[in-house]
């Protein structure tokens, strides 16, 4: 893969996960319910939503300008730097607020925390 590809790549990988990014930020600032309340789910993983946010954005502008730098002098580089942030940041920033929504991530809530997932769903 030439520079220009390497680039392009980059420019792409960042404008998804920017476009993610905001996606992310119009969902928690709809988080709660109309009266302010925060579920307990809500309320623990908050803060680690904004901080994958800002970590998703910073990757996002981040990768992009090292490629347009030619710091990645080889495209195994590139990749390993958009395979870091998708497993690292992307991954989790999208799985965290469905996870409720899972049988196994609530199980692993369960396990790790002692108690029942509690997202406001329910009788």
């Amino acid at each position: 893969m030439n520079r220009r590809h390497t680039v392009t790549v980059a420019l792409c990988w960042g404008l998804v996960c920017l476009a993610l990014a905001f996606v992310e930020w119009a969902s928690l600032s709809m988080i709660g319910f109309p009266d302010g309340h925060l579920t307990v789910f809500d309320r623990e993983t908050v803060g680690p939503r904004r901080v994958l946010l800002v970590l998703c954005v910073a990757q996002a502008l981040l990768i992009p300008a090292l490629a347009v730098a030619g710091s990645f002098r080889r495209a195994s580089a590139l990749t390993l730097a958009i395979l870091a942030a998708a497993l690292l940041v992307v991954a989790p920033m999208v799985a965290l607020p469905g996870c409720p929504g899972s049988p196994a991530c609530r199980a692993a809530y369960q396990e790790l925390t002692g108690r029942v997932l509690d997202h406001g769903i329910g009788g």
